[in-house]
């Protein structure tokens, strides 16, 4: 039997260990098979990887050693991974292992570790491993609607934002992981989100971009499957770093936009290509129906062409299509993209509607912010209302001339009207390439840059006026009169705007992020107001998180008036028919087959005496993203095992690493909020379930936060769920149990001023933290 074992050349003494064990079992006579390292193949004149690459394909079993994160090794494991090699992974106790990074970045939850301190060991924990049976992942077809994967990163810079646009542009669906969305990726969503691509897009950062490290791991772990999978590998690096040099062969350099450009340029033809070339059926097909099941994506971005087949269409949904809502108000997985995709397709079935889809990436906000910030009070608001008005007409001047791009030629009520709005909107200075994205970072900066060369910089000196004329450069009033002329040949106009408030971390909303969310509230009604006046029935939807609503409604009271819909699951029924219409179209089932039907024929049906979907229901926070999230780990579980439905240690494993993906995703967002309070989580470790109001307070001096600052974080803890209040002769509440109102959960906790009152951490959490039930 042949092993490779790859490890770091840091910390040296892990290294060491490892050739010394090694090198004992070289001489064991026992041991039958070889133990070769990376040492072995360094060949002064060739790329380690190549060597390297060559041993993986020829080994049984690739060990790895993880106690220091490296590039080359996570890649490595990537690569062995997708070439279908037992992975065994190690930890040296003995060398301050980076166990939060480990949890952090999700991909080495499924395959486990072993500890070790020394070289015996170490010795007898590779003795021990004998099967060379892989982990086992879902059998997937190439996804034909989306057949390119691209791994984002948590920073939205431009290298970022240009990659996506150029996708984009090129007219090729894509899916994506995104850590803003979710912080953890596990191997089973990274396999997964691979093999169902033809082409896979890595991006790379810089070492001074925020969490540089941890965007760069995941990519060395996908660029590695992917190359271990055959897939067609586009790995773009921003700059020079930090890449080792053995990887420059796979690496393509962006050092302008136009680098950007030409690499997708390339990538479109292969990608394409590649379709013709693929044959239909799932690789690798697996026996059993779980290994078979496939739930869907819980990111509504990355299901967009299968997400009609499952869609639970509920009464909000409904009435929201009916043009009789504005504000769609929901939490972080709530499924408000979801219902964006939806409605957006359901709306621009009719092909004489014009539908506007606008979902800015956080980059673009965060420029607009800065200017904003860069003006007066007294203009601010003027400023974004002025705005977003003008982004919304151009945005619909874009969308006429792309759609009757054809269809105007042949049209002679069209043709003049065409001729005229396309003369009107090439005369100003707004993007027509690219998409919403890039269009609108160009008026930004064509706005910033007029502030410079005319009042030298200083924007605080602009008055009303004077920001008008600098942001319009055109008759406005003539815009209004065509876009009206010419709107009044389709049916309808539907605005819908979603991802407004992405990057805004929970709890930590600013006045100025209002502003802008009132700028766009305001700008949406007067457009409206405008069009419906001259007979063309206009509809706006904007998807916005609950929070962020919530103090909307507390600076702004007249905003209360907006008509809302909310999408807070507060129904453990509704969420178990999210599930149970995934499992019916992936079954090919009766659409009226019985929840229980189906759950009890691919799961345990009961887990501590509970039902088993009641139990993973109350651990998802009563999130749709969080239930299929962990449903989803459940499965994998038992599909690495070889099981033919999920059973009780299955559960017990996902609900480990689900608790670790949520706790992770959580301390994030405690960390936008209170950067001192960013590893707060971990003060509760080993924790009884249930602590009294003075025992956090205490937990929260020892982890450093200033006392003056304890109720607001244990506010954002409530909010999280992480805590709920014990109340007497009751459930506890939760957040999610009193329909998010805080006031309300505030009220039951005596307002955070007796030191008595108990609070719950919630079961969810409580894996991760060692906390006993």
């Amino acid at each position: 039997m042949r092993f490779f074992y790859a490890y770091s050349s840091s910390p040296p003494a892990v290294g060491q260990t490892i050739e010394s064990a090694a090198q004992q079992l070289r001489r064991d006579p026992q041991f039958k098979g070889t133990v070769d390292t990376w040492k072995q193949i360094d060949i002064p004149g060739r790329f380690l990887i190549d060597g390297i690459a060559d041993r993986i394909d020829r080994s049984d079993i690739v060990l790895a050693d993880i106690t220091h994160l490296n590039f080359n090794v996570i890649y490595e494991i990537g690569y062995a991974i997708g070439k279908g090699k037992r992975v065994f992974l190690t930890v040296n106790q003995a060398y301050s292992p980076q166990y939060k990074e480990i949890s952090r970045l999700g991909m080495f939850d499924t395959l486990g570790h072993q500890r070790y301190e020394n070289s015996d060991q170490l010795c007898a924990c590779i003795k021990h491993v004998k099967d060379q049976t892989p982990a086992r992942f879902p059998g997937v077809e190439i996804d034909r609607g989306a057949p390119v994967y691209l791994l984002n990163i948590s920073s939205r810079t431009e290298f970022a934002v240009r990659v996506a646009a150029r996708i984009k542009k090129s007219r090729i669906m894509f899916r994506n992981f995104d850590p803003l969305e979710q912080p953890r990726l596990s191997a089973v969503e990274a396999y997964r989100g691979v093999a169902e691509s033809v082409s896979v897009v890595v991006l790379l950062v810089a070492n001074s971009v925020t969490d540089a490290s941890d965007n760069n791991f995941r990519g060395a772990f996908v660029a590695g499957l992917a190359n271990g999978l055959g897939k067609d590998l586009l790995l773009l690096q921003e700059g020079d770093e930090p890449v080792p040099l053995d990887y420059r062969d796979f690496v393509s350099i962006c050092r302008a936009p136009v680098d950007v450009d030409r690499h997708i340029n390339e990538l479109a033809p292969r990608v394409i290509e590649g379709l013709q070339t693929v044959t239909r059926g799932r690789t690798p097909l697996k026996r059993g129906v779980l290994a078979t099941l496939d739930l869907g994506a819980s990111a509504a971005e990355n299901e967009m062409s299968h997400l009609g087949a499952y869609y639970l269409t509920t009464d909000s949904f409904k009435q929201v299509l009916s043009g009789s809502i504005r504000l769609v108000v929901g939490r972080k997985g709530s499924g408000k993209s979801a219902m964006f995709f939806q409605l957006r397709d359901k709306v621009r079935s009719n092909r004489k509607r014009i539908v506007l889809d606008l979902r800015p990436e956080g980059y673009q906000l965060k420029k607009f912010k800065e200017m904003v910030l860069s003006f007066t009070d007294a203009t601010q608001e003027h400023l974004c209302a002025a705005f977003w008005e003008y982004v919304l007409l151009l945005e619909i001047c874009h969308k006429l001339l792309h759609k009757d791009r054809q269809p105007h030629l042949v049209d002679s009520a069209l043709m003049s009207r065409y001729k005229k709005l396309e003369q009107l909107y090439e005369t100003n200075e707004y993007d027509r390439e690219g998409d919403f994205s890039e269009r609108m970072l160009h008026l930004v900066s064509q706005l910033q840059r007029r502030v410079d060369e005319e009042y030298g910089g200083d924007a605080r000196s602009l008055s009303s006026k004077a920001i008008v004329n600098l942001l319009y450069r055109h008759n406005m009033t003539q815009l209004r009169n065509e876009i009206v002329d010419y709107l009044k040949l389709k049916v309808d106009v539907w605005v819908l705007f979603d991802n407004l408030d992405k990057g805004w971390p929970t709890k930590g909303v600013q006045h100025s992020d209002i502003l802008i969310l009132r700028g766009l509230i305001d700008a949406t009604r007067d457009i409206e107001r405008l069009l419906t006046r001259k007979g063309v029935e206009t509809h706006t939807v904007l998807f916005v998180r609950n929070d962020v609503y919530e103090i909307l409604v507390d600076e702004t009271p007249d905003r209360g008036k907006e008509t809302r819909a909310s999408l807070e699951w507060t129904d453990p029924d509704l969420l178990r028919e999210v599930l149970r219409l995934r499992l019916v179209n992936s079954m090919d089932l009766e659409p009226h087959t019985p929840f229980d039907a189906i759950w009890n024929q691919i799961c345990v049906s009961h887990i501590d005496g509970e039902k088993s979907d009641e139990h993973l229901i109350e651990r998802s926070l009563m999130r749709p993203r969080y239930l299929l999230n962990l449903v989803a780990y459940c499965r994998a579980n038992a599909v690495n095992l070889s099981h033919s439905r999920i059973e009780v240690g299955d559960i017990r494993k996902a609900l480990k690493q689900y608790s670790a993906d949520i706790g992770n995703e959580i301390g994030l967002e405690v960390r936008d909020v209170f950067p001192e309070a960013t590893d707060v989580l971990y003060a509760f470790i080993a924790l009884p379930s249930h602590v009294s109001l003075d025992e956090v307070f205490l937990r929260f001096l020892e982890a450093g936060i200033p006392s003056e600052k304890h109720k607001k974080l244990m506010e954002v803890l409530l909010w999280f769920s992480f805590f709920g209040v014990v109340v007497a002769g009751r459930d506890t509440q939760y957040s999610y149990s009193v329909f998010y109102d805080m006031k309300k959960l505030l009220t039951l906790a005596r307002g955070l001023n007796d030191g008595a009152t108990l609070f719950e951490i919630h079961p969810a959490f409580r894996p991760f933290l060692e906390v006993a039930n």
